[in-house]
């Protein structure tokens, strides 16, 4: 499959159309961003969004996050799905690849990125570690703060 990685500049419908059908494949309980939503993101100058385009259509989405600590420039990779028509194709690998290029021009010392242990996500997680990411052991915790 030839598809092209492109950092997106405009928040459109016909992007929050192609996530509202991408992400709810990676979790089904959020409701996909709204047009105002994907505004802010893309206002933000600490967040690249990334698709990966087959012809016209989006295929695959994540999101990169870079952001300094007292210890690290960091890079975060954030909902990585792609769309399960395309999978197993390549598809994957190249985002991540163009979002671990992405966090190198922006200083990153290191990239990390969450995954649900899940069957499902087993196929991901062998991307991730053939790529060179490596399982941590800690835990992550969460609040809702709102």
């Amino acid at each position: 499959m030839a598809v092209q990685i492109e950092v997106v500049a405009e928040a459109t419908p016909a992007l929050q159309h192609a996530l509202a059908r991408l992400l709810p494949q990676l979790n089904p309980t959020l409701p996909p961003p709204d047009l105002e939503r994907l505004h802010r993101l893309l206002g933000d100058p600490d967040v690249t969004l990334l698709v990966a385009r087959e012809g016209d259509d989006i295929v695959g989405t994540t999101t990169v996050i870079v952001y300094t600590t007292p210890f690290w420039i960091k890079a975060r990779l954030d909902e990585v799905v792609v769309d399960e028509s395309a999978r197993g194709q390549g598809v994957g690998e190249d985002l991540v690849k163009a979002a671990l290029d992405v966090a190198r021009e922006r200083g990153a010392q290191i990239a990390e990125l969450q995954s649900g242990r899940t069957a499902a996500r087993e196929p991901a997680h062998r991307l991730y570690e053939r790529l060179g990411f490596q399982l941590r052991n800690s835990d992550v915790f969460r609040i809702g703060l709102r």
